[in-house]
């Protein structure tokens, strides 16, 4: 009479192939945490850029030095904070107007390490176009 049933040696090769399986979608869960948590950078640093974009079109032309460095510097702490390493950019760079219709331009730009890239760095920038104020 023969025995029915599943022998030991077929018992751990099923075994290896679900562990196999197993790891498999760990480490697919693994880098879909990775990417989410990278999106999640992104979504905060184009929060943060845009934040500086509206504060720049809030900000009146004339006598806003002050303002301006003050906006300035909380942007240049909140991508700090946000983004701790030591090689973090946030810079504000200006394009005056060349003429009374023309539009100053600024570039927003904030760059960050990250080492989960492949580039090894990402960045985020805005162009903003402000008029000069009115002389008046």
């Amino acid at each position: 009479m023969r025995a029915r049933g599943f022998t030991l040696v077929e018992t751990l090769v099923a075994l290896a192939v679900l562990s196999v399986g197993l790891l498999g979608a760990a480490a697919l869960l693994l880098d879909s945490l990775r990417s989410h948590a990278g999106s999640l950078r992104r979504v905060a640093a184009s929060s943060l850029v845009r934040d500086m974009a509206d504060r720049i079109r809030a900000t009146p032309g004339t006598g806003a030095a002050k303002l301006a460095a003050a906006d300035l510097a909380y942007f240049e702490s909140a991508a700090h904070t946000l983004f701790p390493r030591a090689d973090t950019q946030a810079l504000v760079e200006f394009a005056p107007a060349t003429g009374p219709a023309s539009p100053a331009r600024y570039l927003i730009t904030l760059r960050w390490s990250d080492a989960r890239n492949d580039a090894g760095t990402d960045r985020v920038a805005l162009q903003v176009l402000a008029q000069p104020p009115v002389a008046g």
